[in-house]
């Protein structure tokens, strides 16, 4: 079958679909990642692609900002936003950027205590659910949201925390302990796993946010090794990151490109140079340099890649600035011009995002609210 007709084909399927046609051979997988296919199977399935930005600012709910998709053919369609959820000072914790699923957490106050609601929402939709509060209430450490399948809707999250006090041990090879527990919606309920344990002096970073690939969650740590998740078998594992990488002593980020996790590692030998490092499988024992990444001719001598789009469109946040950058054409856009009243003028990759969505209703669970139900009440 001609290439460019099985593509045609592919960009009328469902996200979720998409994955499947990608196996049918290499270069179908890779032009289905570049940005020209991504923007026509937005439109062609009612679909918006965009990101939320984290407000810096207390009793702000996030804003929206769209690359493309379905507002762009239809204006009519209500924007995108958190104002259906029942606070205003919702915070983002965590995301499914390729099912546009967030998990909001709205921090409360009782008796002098913070009792925080966790809430689990689609935009696009409206649709949200509280769910119980994690068993271990201490501060949150990491924190991590993945969908497992589509049809039925079953997601899971991954919660780390400080233990208490009284919970907390080292042992004799010099490791410390961190609570873990996972959120399952199929039984509804958070579950105390066995502790995460860490060796001395690696930790992780409070505001690293995890990336997702082959079913894992992938998150940096402090020692510049990777720490995964795997959500089918509910367990850890550590592997490194390539030794080019790790002597170098750049800045690193771990990214996902063409569905694979990578490391984003700036060229000490170029400005505004960055080398891409993919990692073949989850193993973590291959790792290969597929791509040299120039974000060149740019005036905004702080520019720095956030979130790869597609494999040759990166979304690059610069001085109180945000844009696209085109890896082929060398051509950069700007977005939107951001002031200090809405975003600190340095924008840090926590605040950020990625949003892949369609307009279709999902089952979060069986008494699941959305806004329309709710309006329906009040009458």
């Amino acid at each position: 079958m001609n290439e460019d007709l099985i593509l045609d084909i592919m960009s009328c399927c469902p996200a979720t679909e998409i994955s499947k046609f990608r196996l049918l051979n290499k270069a179908c997988n890779k032009r289905s990642y570049e940005f020209h296919f991504i923007n026509h199977h937005l439109h062609k399935t009612n679909s918006v692609l965009g990101y939320f930005i984290q407000d810096h600012k207390k009793h702000r709910r996030p804003g929206f900002v769209v690359f493309g998709g379905a507002e762009e053919e239809a204006p009519e369609k209500p924007r995108i936003s958190l104002e259906f959820l029942p606070s205003g000072g919702v915070k983002i914790e965590a995301c499914d950027a390729h099912h546009g699923i967030l998990l909001c957490v709205d921090d409360k106050f009782k008796g002098g205590r913070r009792i925080p609601d966790y809430i689990v929402c689609k935009p696009t939709t409206k649709q949200y659910r509280i769910i119980p509060n994690p068993k271990t209430r201490y501060f949150t450490i990491a924190i991590g949201l993945m969908v497992i399948q589509s049809n039925p809707f079953r997601y899971k999250i991954v919660r780390v925390s400080e233990p208490l006090p009284w919970e907390r041990r080292k042992t004799s090879e010099g490791f410390y302990n961190l609570n873990c527990e996972v959120f399952d919606s199929d039984t509804y309920a958070w579950k105390r796993l066995n502790d995460l344990e860490l060796p001395s002096g690696e930790f992780l970073g409070r505001s690293e946010k995890p990336e997702s690939s082959y079913g894992f969650l992938h998150w940096l740590t402090g020692k510049n090794n990777v720490i995964q998740f795997c959500m089918q078998t509910e367990t850890w594992s550590f592997f490194p990151l390539p030794e080019d990488v790790m002597s170098d002593g750049s800045s690193l980020d771990l990214v996902s490109y063409e569905g694979k996790l990578a490391v984003l590692c700036s060229n000490s030998n170029s400005r505004g140079g960055y080398d891409l490092w993919v990692l073949d499988n989850s193993s973590g024992k291959s790792w290969a340099n597929v791509k040299d990444v120039q974000v060149t001719d740019i005036e905004d001598k702080y520019a720095k890649p956030l979130w790869f789009l597609s494999n040759d469109v990166i979304l690059v946040a610069g001085f109180a600035r945000l844009g696209l950058y085109n890896t082929n054409s060398n051509k950069f856009q700007y977005l939107q011009k951001t002031t200090q009243e809405c975003l600190p003028y340095y924008l840090p990759r926590d605040v950020c995002f990625p949003f892949y969505s369609n307009f279709e209703s999902i089952c979060l669970n069986e008494d699941q609210i959305t806004l329309e139900d709710q309006r329906q009440n009040q009458r």
